[in-house]
């Protein structure tokens, strides 16, 4: 009898991966449209209430502090492409469901630095025309944070697990 655990075809992994990847493709692609949504609509009229995001930005660029550019979208646009590039990877690949999970919590975990470089210019300039801090204003920023922050969580909890079961693979096949 062997302690491998059962063994699971191809045909049920691979349908599963494609679930998983495409599953991450979606979440990336939702995580980052909040992210623009967050620094080009709601965080400037959290910031400055009364005032639509086009207004503000306007009074931005009048001031001289470079409203938001392609730089922001570019920023924000690398998480849906990696997104994509992996969904390719682990399906040509084989990848098991795990792997593909981790893969994409690593990507939302990403999401956390990027969006942070995406929005620090804008948060800037939003704080020079107007006087106020350079945070977020609006909770969309929070809630970001706190799906990256999950993600890095599950991401752990994914490897430790791994290491764990590993672990008991070796001794079972060391009793043997």
């Amino acid at each position: 009898m062997s302690h491998h655990g059962p063994v699971v075809p191809e045909s049920v992994s691979r349908p599963s991966s494609l679930v998983a990847a495409s599953t991450g493709v979606v979440v990336v692609a939702v995580y980052a449209s909040i992210a623009l949504l967050q620094i080009l609509v709601w965080n400037p009229e959290a910031a400055v209430p009364g005032f639509t995001a086009h207004a503000v930005w306007r009074a931005v660029e009048e001031a001289d502090q470079g409203p938001p550019n392609g730089f922001v979208v570019a920023i924000i646009a690398l998480g849906p492409l990696f997104a994509v590039v992996f969904l390719v990877l682990f399906t040509v690949t084989g990848a098991g469901v795990w792997p593909t999970v981790a893969g994409y919590l690593g990507l939302l975990a990403a999401g956390m630095p990027g969006y942070f470089v995406a929005s620090f210019g804008p948060r800037m300039g939003l704080a020079d025309t107007y006087g106020i801090s350079g945070g977020d204003f609006a909770v969309g920023g929070a809630a970001l944070y706190a799906v990256s922050l999950l993600s890095l969580v599950a991401l752990v909890a994914i490897f430790v697990g791994a290491a764990v079961r590993n672990r008991r693979e070796r001794d079972a096949l060391a009793a043997e």
